[in-house]
């Protein structure tokens, strides 16, 4: 099955799915998985805590598929100390796809460019997106309310079309997408692809702890407490898991900033608060069971292709 949109060429993949880099979640197992079904699998370079680590990642993803795979950056010297050095690795060892947060890629598109890679940007409003696209962004990564981890705050129906009308770059949606219906509607409001984090978190490959994955199955999307006061950004968060840390929401932010000072001790802050309080979207209003990935994402396609017919005329 291939789906054929500005992305897919872009990135010489069957279907415009891309399996979003979630922090603790996505590895090798998840990323293998979405590429081999026609996807591509990304992870956060933050999942490994040396460069060391991180070539060992990439080397382990290659030696189990061909297929493109994509690396998230975050080029904040304060939530990432060594990005520069994570870069030099996904650069040496040509990762196909770079999806730059929380920061602009103006010092690092040319090199990803003549490295024969693809540049996506995250960006939550319009004055982001034309900053990226100045910089050298392929394309934008528009991350809308509801969107699981560091979210926007404006609904896809408005940034979508806002963002490709304004900037005139291929736009990604990102935002509560956990089906194939879901994915069509984000096309038809004018993106090129879809992000999906959330719908992969419960599948077997996915590295987040079992509690976790059923309480994606049990919540509703009215149970996302969006708030700035755990990571300091703001972001979508699985209020029962939240509440099992009711301090956090008092002085998250204020420890965050202790720990930046310290560099790597920030870091380490970082994988405690993700590992006890968990990030999704409002996707998990369509999330009803743990699934694999590989069947998730030809599921996405199927349906996708179903609802189209399904359209009154």
């Amino acid at each position: 099955m291939k789906i054929k949109t500005k992305i897919s060429e872009m990135l010489k993949i069957d279907l415009p799915i891309i399996a979003a880099p979630m922090f603790l979640v996505s590895y090798p197992e998840l990323v293998v998985a979405v590429s081999e079904a026609g996807g591509i699998g990304c992870f956060p370079s933050l999942n490994y805590r040396t460069p060391e680590q991180l070539r060992e990642g990439i080397l382990e993803i290659r030696s189990k598929s061909k297929k493109p795979i994509g690396v998230n950056l975050i080029l904040h010297k304060e939530h990432n100390p060594n990005w520069a050095k994570q870069f030099e690795v996904v650069m040496d060892l040509k990762v196909e796809l770079i999806i730059t947060s929380l920061g602009t890629p103006r010092t690092i598109a040319k090199e990803i460019k003549s490295n024969g890679s693809t540049l996506f940007c995250d960006v939550t409003t319009l004055k982001h997106a034309n900053i990226v696209a100045k910089s050298g962004a392929d394309a934008l990564i528009a991350v809308s309310q509801g969107a699981g981890g560091h979210a926007g705050a404006i609904t896809p129906f408005a940034l979508i079309p806002y963002l490709k009308k304004e900037v005139g770059l291929p736009v990604i949606a990102a935002g509560a997408i956990s089906t194939g219906s879901q994915m069509a509607a984000a096309l038809s409001l004018g993106a090129d692809a879809v992000y999906i984090g959330t719908r992969f978190i419960a599948t077997p490959e996915s590295r987040a702890q079992n509690e976790y994955k059923q309480m994606l199955i049990d919540s509703s999307p009215d149970e996302i407490v969006y708030t700035e006061k755990i990571s300091g950004i703001p972001a979508n968060w699985l209020s029962k898991s939240v509440e099992r840390s009711p301090e956090i929401l008092e002085d998250g932010p204020k420890k965050i900033a202790a720990g930046h000072a310290g560099g790597e001790k920030a870091i380490e802050q970082e994988y405690k608060r993700w590992r006890d309080i968990w990030s999704a979207g409002q996707g998990v209003a369509q999330i009803h069971e743990v699934k694999p990935a590989g069947e998730i994402v030809k599921e996405i396609a199927s349906e996708y292709l179903s609802t189209l017919n399904s359209l009154p005329r």
